[in-house]
């Protein structure tokens, strides 16, 4: 695995509602990826808008609508890791 310096950040873990991986966490598409951080930062029309050509768009919000809610309101890491642990979302390190 190659290391890049600086921060390392990940998506918290959400359920994919796009057709090839529907429901397993953190298998997103980019549209889904992109369309979550967005989401996170507050920004949730444009989540929202760049989801819309999509006909599962509002699957992705349905299956995630209070996972959005907690992670944007999260204050830090640790936050995001206890709403992950609360929902049984927490990932192995042998998970792909």
């Amino acid at each position: 695995m190659t290391h890049f310096p600086g921060t390392n950040r990940k998506l918290p873990a959400l359920m994919a509602a796009n057709p090839v991986n529907y429901a397993r966490i953190g298998k997103l598409s980019t549209a889904e990826a992109l369309c979550a951080a967005l989401h996170i930062m507050g920004f949730t029309s444009q989540a929202r808008e760049l989801l819309s050509p999509f006909g599962w768009c509002d699957t992705f919000f349905d299956l995630n609508k209070e996972l959005l809610k907690e992670y944007a309101r999260a204050e830090n890491e640790e936050s995001v890791v206890r709403i992950e642990m609360e929902y049984g979302l927490e990932k192995s390190d042998t998970d792909a």
